[in-house]
């Protein structure tokens, strides 16, 4: 924090002060109570009351929802300011009316100061506007630069709902300065106004000083657009803190909006019903470096039209951090810096269809996310789920487990050479019945690792488990798709790798990995399937082990799993041998060695795709035999090594 600028604060209580005197009135007033003042002992001079009341008949408060309030909540404001001391608005018969007009268009807090209400059921200050002139706007409460402001145990409301373009009326408005200043807002509700929290960029002087704003168990409903906005100049710093809150249902733009130049931590607060973002940072217009922007515990809610976007990394270099939150409907972040997102959940209502992503690359490349330990659980369509088709990007997937319940594709990666992708240890989960089906990962560009992953149900059946594209105009020569370790279960439609190529062969050579296994693969496509009009090839070596099934002989040997010693039963001369499919169209993508051990003797002959040593025609594998071949796809043959 930087220091206070003391030299317009003459007459003002000091931070131990005002802090002091806040705690004194959550620990007594907030129970429906004034503490007592103690007698002072004699020959010692009388102590100043602990509260001034609103409802001291010096003031004349009447909070019968008739008399207009306002001079009294304006009297009694400026005597505990100048008092030092907190201004306690006790429970009202009614509530409290506060008339403004365009020449009482605030209540003005001129120094530090504390309100403290009965309770956010029981006091509340009921604001209108009676008459207004054109381009006025007005304030529930008006906080001047370098003023510290709490407010507690009350709800505040604004009841008029004027057109917005007759006039904004905010809740609270704290106007920046050269000097910092603190305001904490707790337990409050605030409805109704065009914007509940509201500071902009610059005030009556430099505006370079430091707000710390605290939102501690609120709830904010604006009639209009903010629940909190804040702006902050180039040589300012604004930190918001929120914890355990309710910010929602506005009509226009987004619940929470603010500059990067701005440090924040929300934890524990429920964000729904936002006509926009819920919780939007914006970063062209003002460089800084805040110092972290942390998510713990959020709740952004199925109403919301979008919930959290990142400000623009060209301007802002710090990582986002969001740690277990929940999100019930797509978009859910969008990311234009670099990001963590760990421990959360991505669902949607059942029916609810979306042809956003939940987790998206939206801008100012180059940045890094990392997306770990997170669920997506759509209950309906979601296209896709994790969009990262974006130039100059790096991404770690981790620990993630992706289900789908309707049509669709999981994981889009791509565009651009350059792009890094690392995904491990993730569940891809398709419904086996034929309601559902999807991709689980398109792939256009760049370098994608995955690796000990799990691929379980039914794929599109005219698509693969992996689509393969042309959208960026097909593979840079740096670009490939290494599968290492992984599983694929119960594959009941379409293939394992689909390749669209139209125009060439750039992704021939491209798809590699190795110790893959593929379990009940009950599609009857080749392992992979082209548009090309030529080979497409790929290498994938097999598991190091023995089978767990014999293999028949026959003059076309089909070695329908991916290991490298096989069993051979049976007498025959073998001219061919296919990997996976009867017609050998999988053995494009299969390449390495296996070994082949006679039960009985068979012989491989010439004739089919078998190249013997020394060229021979014929080679005979005793019983008790074996034989160690070598297929490379693009050659197209299997020849002995």
């Amino acid at each position: 924090m930087k220091n206070m600028d003391n030299e317009n604060k003459a007459g003002q209580i000091s931070r131990r002060q005002f802090l002091q005197g806040s705690a004194a009135i959550v620990g007594g007033v907030a129970l429906g109570r004034i503490l007592p003042v103690i007698a002072a002992p004699p020959l010692r001079p009388m102590q100043k009351p602990s509260v001034i009341s609103v409802m001291d008949p010096v003031f004349g408060a009447k909070g019968d929802g008739a008399t207009n309030d306002r001079d009294a909540f304006q009297a009694a404001i400026d005597a505990a300011v100048k008092a030092e001391v907190p201004l306690y608005v006790p429970r009202p018969p009614q509530f409290y009316r506060i008339g403004l007009d365009p020449n009482h268009d605030r209540l003005l807090v001129p120094g530090d100061l504390a309100i403290m209400g009965d309770g956010r059921l029981t006091t509340t200050l009921r604001f209108t506007v009676s008459t207004t002139t054109s381009g006025k706007n007005y304030f529930a409460f008006f906080v001047p630069g370098g003023v510290d402001f709490h407010i507690a145990n009350l709800r505040l409301e604004e009841d008029l709902h004027q057109p917005v373009e007759q006039f904004e009326f905010m809740g609270i408005f704290l106007q920046p300065s050269k000097a910092d200043n603190i305001c904490v807002v707790e337990s409050v509700d605030i409805d109704g106004f065009t914007h509940c929290l509201y500071s902009p960029s610059s005030g009556d002087d430099s505006s370079d000083g430091e707000l710390f704003l605290t939102v501690r168990d609120c709830d904010l409903h604006p009639w209009w657009t903010f629940c909190i906005g804040l702006w902050t100049v180039a040589g300012g710093h604004k930190r918001l803190h929120i914890y355990d809150s309710f910010l929602h249902d506005n009509q226009n733009g987004h619940l929470v909006y603010t500059h990067p130049h701005n440090s924040v931590y929300v934890e524990n607060t429920r964000f729904d019903g936002a006509s926009s973002w819920a919780f939007h940072f914006q970063g062209t217009e003002v460089a800084g470096n805040p110092e972290y922007q942390r998510f713990v515990g959020c709740w952004f809610g199925s109403r919301n039209s979008r919930a959290l976007i990142t400000q623009d990394r060209e301007a802002v270099a710090i990582q986002v951090e969001v740690y277990n939150c929940i999100f019930e409907a797509a978009p859910a972040i969008q990311i234009r810096s670099d990001i963590i997102i760990d421990g959360c959940y991505f669902t949607s209502a059942k029916g609810l269809s979306s042809t956003s992503g939940y987790v998206a690359a939206y801008s100012n490349s180059p940045w890094r996310a990392t997306l770990r330990n997170c669920i997506f659980a759509p209950k309906s369509n979601a296209l896709p789920q994790v969009d990262l088709r974006l130039e100059s990007i790096e991404v770690d997937i981790e620990n993630c487990q992706f289900y789908n319940q309707g049509t669709g594709t999981i994981l889009s990666l791509g565009t651009g050479g350059s792009n890094r992708y690392t995904v491990k240890d993730c569940l891809f989960y398709n419904r086996a019945d034929n309601a559902s089906y999807s991709i689980s990962v398109e792939i256009d560009n760049g370098q994608a690792l995955i690796e000990r992953c799990r691929f379980i149900g039914r794929t599109t059946g005219d698509r693969g488990v992996f689509l393969c594209g042309s959208k960026d105009g097909g593979p840079s020569a740096e670009s490939f798709l290494q599968v290492d370790n992984c599983t694929f279960q119960d594959i009941s439609g379409g293939t394992l790798f689909h390749v669209m190529q139209p125009t060439n062969p750039g992704w021939s050579g491209r798809i590699v990995g190795s110790n893959n296994r593929i379990n009940n693969f009950l599609s009857g496509k080749p392992l992979l399937v082209a548009e090309s009009p030529v080979p497409i090839i790929g290498h994938l070596i097999p598991i190091s082990g023995w089978a767990p099934t014999p293999v028949p002989a026959g003059p076309t040997l089909v070695v329908s799993s991916n290991y490298d010693s096989f069993e051979i039963l049976g007498t025959a001369d073998v001219a061919n041998i296919h990997w996976w499919t009867a017609d050998g169209l999988s053995n494009t993508i299969f390449t390495g060695a296996i070994t082949l051990v006679a039960t009985v003797s068979f012989s491989l002959v010439t004739g089919g795709n078998i190249l013997l040593a020394g060229g021979a025609s014929r080679r005979d594998v005793p019983a008790a035999g074996s034989v160690r071949l070598v297929y490379d796809p693009a050659q197209g043959y299997w020849s002995e090594g």
